[in-house]
């Protein structure tokens, strides 16, 4: 990581506006728990440059690990604003929404963003803890099922689909 900081450090002494130089120090920032210096580094090459999905998306990023949880929102929807296939900011919008207990527009986003990408691992996965949510189970344990097919070394969603599978009878 250092490397990459000093190049992006070198870039930016030759050229002051490069957006791409600040939003990869702002990364990296993030990388290393920073939050405060990767949401104003990544907000200055929005600034410069506000046509770039994945500075929203990365913004909305380290948003989200502040609990700045309504700001990341704002930035996810910009990111698949600027580009609607963005399957990855489909579903961090969707966790976002979730934890702002907006369930049901959240159940629509994790759709989305498998309509996008119907592999998408943690799409399906977080569908899946969504319809638990909702007393959903065997919803839930068919999207651990879909997530684990996709990604075979996916352990979280097979502890969790394990769990349905023995115990969807308690619930």
């Amino acid at each position: 990581m250092p490397h990459a900081e000093q190049i992006c450090q070198q870039i930016l002494r030759d050229f002051p506006q490069h957006a791409e130089a600040l939003q990869l120090l702002g990364i990296i920032a993030y990388q290393v728990g920073d939050y405060r210096i990767a949401t104003s580094l990544i907000t200055q090459a929005i600034e410069i440059d506000s046509n770039q999905s994945s500075f929203f998306y990365n913004l909305g990023n380290v948003l989200g690990e502040q609990g700045r949880l309504e700001e990341s929102i704002e930035a996810y929807h910009q990111a698949i604003h600027l580009q609607p296939e963005h399957a990855n900011a489909y579903n961090n919008l969707g966790i976002a929404l979730k934890n702002c207990n907006k369930f049901l527009e959240s159940l629509d986003v994790f759709q989305a963003a498998l309509k996008i990408d119907p592999k998408h691992h943690l799409s399906n996965f977080n569908l899946g803890d969504l319809y638990v949510k909702f007393n959903e189970i065997e919803k839930a344990t068919n999207c651990f099922k879909k997530a684990i097919s996709f990604k075979p070394n996916f352990s979280l969603a097979y502890s969790t689909y394990l769990f349905f599978i023995n115990y969807s009878d308690k619930y």
